[in-house]
C-alpha cells in the first residue's frame, strides 16, 4: 500500500461465504523500517458495524490500489475460500502469509512477508522492486504451495482468518485486506501460526542453496 502525506495507500480479489456488511475507515499504516514508499502491516483501521465501532489492525492484500487516511468504505467480512480454483488457492496462501507475519521466523523481516503477501495478487507490479527480494519471493511460493495442502485445508486452520472485501471491488475501489476472525473456532486456534512453520525449514535451505 502506498502512502504519500496524504498518503495513498496501494492493494484486490473476490471470495465466498459473506459473513456481514460493515464499514472500514483508515486511521494509518505502517512506515516501512526496510524503506520504499508504501507502508506495510500493521494497518488501523475503524471497523464499524451495526454493534458499534472498534479499532482493527489488518494486511493489506494488493499493491495497486490507492485509498489515503480518513477514507470509509462500505465491506463485506467474508471467510477463507477453501475451494480448488486459483482465486481459492491464492486468498489462502494470504491467509498463511498473514499468519507468518504474526508469528515471523527467524531473519524474516515484516517488509518481506508484506511484500510476499502482495505478489501472491500483484507480481507484476513488484517487477524490478528491490524490497521483493528472494526471500519474498520464497515465501510466496512456499505459501502458495503450502495453500493446496488438503490436511490443512480440512483442519479448519482458514476459520481464523477474515478477508475485508470492499463493496466496490473493483480496479479503482479500495483493497481488500485480510485480519483474524472475531470469533476463531476453538481447533483452529491451536493451529494459529503453524501454516509456515513448515515452510521455515524449506526458506533456510532454499536461502544457504542461493548463497552457494
Amino acid at each position: 500500500m502506498k502512502f504519500a502525506l496524504l498518503v495513498p495507500i496501494v492493494c484486490l480479489g473476490v471470495a465466498t461465504a459473506v459473513v456481514k456488511a460493515d464499514t472500514l475507515t483508515l486511521n494509518s499504516g505502517t512506515v516501512n523500517p526496510s524503506g520504499g514508499s508504501a507502508d506495510i502491516y500493521p494497518y488501523s483501521f475503524q471497523l464499524g458495524s451495526p454493534s458499534g465501532t472498534s479499532t482493527v489492525n489488518l494486511m493489506c492484500l494488493n499493491y495497486n490500489r490507492e485509498v489515503t487516511p480518513g477514507e470509509s468504505w462500505s465491506i463485506t467480512e467474508e471467510s477463507i475460500p477453501t475451494g480448488n480454483s486459483a482465486m481459492d488457492q491464492d486468498y489462502r496462501a494470504d491467509a498463511i502469509l498473514y499468519s507468518e507475519i504474526l508469528h515471523p521466523q527467524a531473519g524474516v523481516t515484516a517488509s518481506e512477508v508484506q511484500y510476499a503477501e502482495w505478489s501472491i495478487f500483484d507480481s507484476a507490479d513488484l517487477m524490478g522492486n528491490s524490497l521483493f527480494d528472494s526471500t519474498a519471493e520464497v515465501l510466496a511460493s512456499n505459501a502458495l504451495h503450502a495453500a493446496n495442502d488438503q490436511q490443512l485445508i480440512s483442519s479448519g486452520y482458514f476459520n481464523q482468518f477474515t478477508l475485508y472485501i470492499p463493496a466496490n471491488d473493483t480496479s479503482s475501489g479500495p483493497q481488500e485486506f485480510i485480519g483474524t476472525a472475531t470469533t476463531p473456532e476453538p481447533s483452529s486456534l491451536m493451529l494459529f501460526g503453524s501454516g509456515l512453520i513448515g515452510m521455515a525449514g524449506v526458506l533456510r535451505r532454499k536461502l544457504v542453496r542461493s548463497k552457494v
